[in-house]
């Protein structure tokens, strides 16, 4: 999806969704909440106050060679 089409399902600028983005701002409850409905996911699986870790860490784990 992009910001464009995001921006207008939220119905908001797409700068304010950049700036979102960014971290440049923090959305109202309101705005997190039409967000989280428009991807069906929780609050907190899209908003956090500490940064998310990359997905591939979370997908992709080391490989360890066996000896």
């Amino acid at each position: 999806m992009s910001r464009t089409e995001l921006a207008k399902a939220v119905e908001v600028n797409p700068q304010t969704v950049g700036a979102l983005e960014r971290g440049d701002h923090y959305p109202s409850l309101d705005l997190a909440m039409r967000i989280c409905e428009v991807f069906d996911l929780p609050v907190e699986a899209v908003f956090s106050r500490q940064p998310f870790a990359p997905l591939s860490q979370a997908v992709y784990r080391p490989v360890r060679s066996e000896r």
